[in-house]
Parts: C-alpha cells; structure tokens; sequence
C-alpha cells in the first residue's frame, strides 16, 4: 500500500477499509497524523493572521497583571503634606485582575490633591499606545472637585502633556462609585496642551491633580492604572508559543478523537456480540481521520469571511460583565464566519460517521447497512461530547 492509497478512504472507503482491515499497518494513521498536523497548522495561521491582542505596559501578564502601579504605595508621591498612602484590601475590583487591594489616598482637611507616579517609560509614539486606563473612585468629599488635570511628563517635569479631565468627574452620581476612565494619547490624540518639548515616544511620569471648592476630607482610591492600545497577532508577538499552542491543540485534537472514536466503536461492537479485534478498528479508524485534514483545507478557504478582530485586554484576563458584552459584539462580527465553520463542521461529522460505518462493514460484513451507521454514530456522538467534556475541564 502506497502512501496515495490514503486518498482512497475518502472517495473508494468500502474497498480501502476492507483491504486495511484485512492487512492493518500504522503507517497509515501516522502518515495521515502528519498531514492533518500541518493542515490544522496552516488553518490556525490562517485565523490567528486575522485576530489581534491588546498589548498593556505594565505587561498584563506579569506581576500584579494590571495593577502592577496601584498595589505598591512607594511607586507615588503627593501634596500636600499629610497626605496618606494605604493599600485598600476591603475595596477593591478583582483580586486576579488588578491585585488583590485598591490604593487609597486620604487627607483630612485640604482643598486639593495631587498624587504623581514616576519611573515608568511607556512609548505612545506612532504605532505604540493610543491610550491610558485608570480606574479612580471618590469616597469623599461628596461634592464634585472643581477642577481635575492629568499631566503625563516626558523626561522632566519641564515637558509634559496636560489635559483638563473635569468632565469625567462632573457626575455627582459617580461619587462613591468605581470610575471607570480612558484617555486617547499618542500623536493623533488631541485636547492635549504641550509644555516644553514632550515626546510621545516617552512617558516617563504620571500627575493627577485634584481640586476642590473648600477645605474637605479627600480620599480616592486608584485601580487599574497602564497604557493600552497596541493590538498584535499572537503569531508576531510570541511565534514559538503559537507554534507550541498550534502543536499541543492539534496533537490533542487527533489522538483524542481517535482513541475515544475507536474505543466507543470497538465496545459497542463487544456489546452487540460481535467478534473485532482492536488493532482494525483502530488502524482503519485513524485513516477515517483524513476527512478532518480536508475540514482544515476547506475550513482555512472560510477565514477570509472573516473581518480583522481586536480582542481588548478585558477579554483576554476576563474582566466580570465588560468581557461578555465585548465577546458579544465579536459574534455579531464573526456570525458569517461561525455559520460557514458550523456548517462545514457538520457536513464533516457526517462524512465521518459515513466512514465509520464502511468500517464496521469492512469488519463485520453480516451487519445490515442500518446497524453499522447506528454503531458509528453513537460512536461518533459520544466521542464528541466525551471530547467536549475534557475540553470543560481543561484537559
């Protein structure tokens, strides 16, 4: 048997899997393993060149994720004097997120606060960050501050970019309540005014300045702080780990279809009283496995149904409720696509059971044409929700 006898299973199956029954080799399972592998690898280039990750400095896949400046009060200074720095372990968003503590800046009697980071060094020049997170709540005073400036420093305190964010604090309703706030920067973002010489290409400081009408008890409480807005496909940004990701999802993917597929067959077939022998079924089930190299090759002509998507960091670390109803929007966009994959996938789960039956023919020729689709699409069910189950569970 040649290696283009494999093409036989999918348009001669009653004699190719009565000749592989009859004379069962693994090189054929094998061989068609090493076909599906770089098909499946070339249908997830194919996706994975049209979806992009939203990139965060602080890294939101290090340390505190996105809260890397808001857990550690030694990162910020203040005014005035008296001003005190806490981390907050009652209020806060999510502990997995942002850390596991808000942190509160509370002064007793002052009509205003100015609380500054510095020693950070983020690039918003072309093509890099276009925006900065903060999540802020006012616990006091119960009034709205008068006046709110965030000043973004590039190199000294000479050069800075300054923008008047009042408005965003306008809403008397907002007091006592997590703020959630994003400011464009970068070349193209305007209502910025320009002291010096900043550069967008260096950030290298963080001022907010608040204000208020009289002296008052002032405590806000800071979450969620970095730059965001740089969306890259995993495929640049970390090709070894997408090569490794591609690898273990594909390998999996087969062996785990194959062994449960087979398995399923073999036992229904022992429990009906039939007389088959693993090393059949099993040889013959992973050459029927050829149809899902054709899914991939059919499956990578639909991606180009699919428009460009931007998964925001939100998606990526699962923020509760802003996640859902950002995935909910990508649906809308890929509903084309998932109709063309859905569809392709159940032509393919019929072709499979097809092929299963010619197996169980090739196997027990006694058994009626009913009785062999029956035996193979409850295997071939099973196997897909047995499948779906260990996905669940992350296995």
């Amino acid at each position: 048997m040649f290696a283009s006898d494999v093409l036989k299973v999918l348009y001669a199956p009653h004699k190719m899997f009565k000749q592989i029954t009859q004379n069962p080799k693994y090189w054929g399972p094998i061989l068609v393993f090493v076909i599906f592998l770089a098909a499946q690898g070339g249908f997830y280039y194919a996706l994975y060149s049209q979806t992009y990750y939203e990139q965060t400095y602080p890294d939101y896949r290090t340390g505190d994720a996105l809260g890397t400046w808001t857990v550690n009060p030694a990162l910020w200074t203040t005014a005035p004097a008296g001003v005190t720095k806490t981390n907050d372990y009652l209020d806060y968003l999510n502990s997995t997120i942002y850390g596991n503590s808000s942190l509160q800046f509370a002064v007793s009697t002052s009509t205003g606060m100015s609380l500054a980071l510095s020693s950070i060094n983020a690039n918003c020049g072309a093509s890099r960050y276009t925006n900065l997170s903060m999540r802020i709540k006012q616990a006091d005073p119960q009034t709205v501050p008068t006046n709110v400036t965030l000043t973004l420093y590039s190199g000294s305190n000479s050069n800075s970019y300054q923008q008047d964010i009042t408005s965003s604090f306008s809403n008397g309703s907002l007091i006592g309540e997590w703020n959630n706030l994003t400011f464009a920067v970068g070349p193209n973002a305007t209502n910025w005014q320009t002291a010096g010489s900043p550069q967008w290409g260096s950030i290298t400081g963080i001022t907010l300045d608040f204000n208020y009408a009289s002296n008052s008890t002032i405590t806000l409480r800071i979450e969620g702080l970095f730059f965001r807005g740089i969306f890259e496909s995993p495929i640049t940004t970390d090709f070894g780990n997408f090569v490794i990701y591609v690898l273990q999802a594909s390998i999996f993917q087969f062996l785990e279809e194959w062994i449960i597929f087979a398995a399923l067959m073999f036992i229904i077939i022992k429990g009906l009283k039939g007389t088959v022998v693993w090393k059949p079924i099993f040889i013959a089930t992973g050459f029927a496995l050829l149809v899902n190299v054709v899914q991939a090759l059919i499956t990578i002509a639909a991606v180009p149904t699919l428009p460009k998507i931007n998964y925001p960091v939100e998606v990526i670390v699962g923020v509760p409720g802003e996640a859902e109803a950002i995935l909910n929007l990508v649906a809308t966009q890929t509903a084309t696509f998932s109709l063309v994959s859905g569809i392709i996938q159940l032509a393919f789960y019929v072709w499979t059971v097809a092929l299963g039956a010619f197996i169980v023919r090739a196997l027990l020729p006694e058994y009626s044409s009913m009785k062999c689709i029956l035996v193979s699409a409850a295997g071939f069910i099973v196997t897909i929700i047995v499948i779906n189950l260990l996905s669940a569970l992350g296995i």
